[in-house]
């Protein structure tokens, strides 16, 4: 499955690397000072502790306790290393989440671009899917009801993680090498450089709220001597830092800062926390692979404000005529009750955008 927290770090910071007040993406930052094996370490460790972006990044991280302290025996603990880290990628995160639009950008550079040239193919739609996404069974389908409402030959290519990564610049290759539409993407706001561009969304979905108490029915109705566990670096993640933030010291709950929705989860589980809050369809996913989850529930995010976000597919901004006549696509197919059937038949977590 798609490390969903480092790939929203690195959109967001796409902006980064091309505005202000940061000047260089965060992949380059964080490689640059401090190696790539570090790099590493901060999409990996589900126990790390981290700060939250902007000037307040470490003075949090000395209020909100980390994950459960290490057993005697355990071995030596790491954690300054990965809370500098950390702290260093939500703030870039948060810094660049909240500052203004992507300004202009060039495409990557790719060697020998010329060898590619455009591809031919005018009676086929070639759309990529990443076999880590946990909508992938969805997409399967959403990818073959747009070629087909184009009267076009369906092409699927299925990627994962050794044949793209989380890299934007990496998409270019991509695109230019076997891709028109790439499925999957969350619609971020300003998130993406501008030789990119997204359709319209063929769904809208949300993080969700769960917990294995039977009582609480709702954020409000958790004490707050227990912790919250939030998948760092994800948009929802960035707004439960900031909701944290302005809520007097006092009536805070703790969060707990986790490596992937999966890990959230286990930990759940293990009572080390007491809600998750994670991505609907990683939760979806992760239910039907393994029966140790059924027994959780979701439960109102009140007081959280809501974490919907839409999704849908990106291409190459110069494609403008494909992406025109793929909005009409997905609009009809939304029109029609296609996007919808498409989800019931999956009992998937998701509506389709209207």
């Amino acid at each position: 499955m798609r490390p969903e927290s480092v790939f929203e770090i690195r959109l967001l910071a796409a902006r980064a690397a091309i505005s202000p007040p940061t000047q260089i993406g965060f992949g380059r930052f964080v490689r640059g000072v401090f190696g790539t094996t570090a790099f590493d370490a901060v999409a990996s460790s589900p126990s790390s502790p981290s700060g939250e972006g902007g000037t307040w990044a470490l003075s949090l991280w000395q209020r909100t306790p980390p994950c459960p302290s290490r057993r005697r025996g355990d071995k030596k603990d790491v954690r300054p290393v990965h809370q500098l880290l950390q702290a260093a990628a939500i703030a870039i995160a948060a810094n660049t989440f909240c500052s203004g639009p992507v300004l202009a950008q060039d495409t990557p550079y790719v060697p020998d671009e010329w060898k590619y040239g455009r591809r031919q193919a005018g009676s086929t739609l070639q759309y990529c899917l990443d076999t880590r996404d946990p909508d992938l069974p969805i997409a399967r389908k959403i990818g073959q009801a747009i070629a087909q409402a184009l009267l076009l030959e369906p092409k699927p290519r299925e990627l994962g993680q050794d044949s793209v990564g989380e890299d934007l610049d990496n998409l270019y290759r991509v695109f230019l090498e076997s891709c028109d539409v790439y499925l999957g993407f969350k619609l971020i706001p300003d998130a993406y450089p501008q030789w990119l561009a997204v359709t319209r969304p063929y769904y809208r979905t949300s993080y969700v709220l769960l917990t294995a108490n039977t009582q609480w029915n709702s954020l409000a109705d958790m004490p707050r001597t227990q912790a919250i566990g939030a998948t760092i670096g994800t948009s929802a993640d960035i707004r439960l830092v900031q909701y944290l933030q302005a809520l007097p010291t006092d009536d805070r709950w703790s969060r707990f800062p986790m490596g992937s929705d999966e890990l959230a989860l286990r930990a759940l589980l293990r009572n080390s926390i007491g809600v998750a809050l994670v991505w609907g369809p990683s939760f979806w996913a992760l239910r039907k692979s393994d029966s140790a989850f059924a027994k959780l529930r979701i439960i109102s995010s009140k007081p959280l404000p809501d974490s919907a976000v839409d999704v849908g597919a990106m291409l190459l901004t110069r494609e403008s005529f494909l992406r025109s006549n793929v909005d009409q696509a997905i609009a009809s197919l939304t029109t029609d009750g296609t996007i919808q059937s498409i989800l019931d038949s999956e009992k998937f977590p998701a509506a389709p955008v209207k």
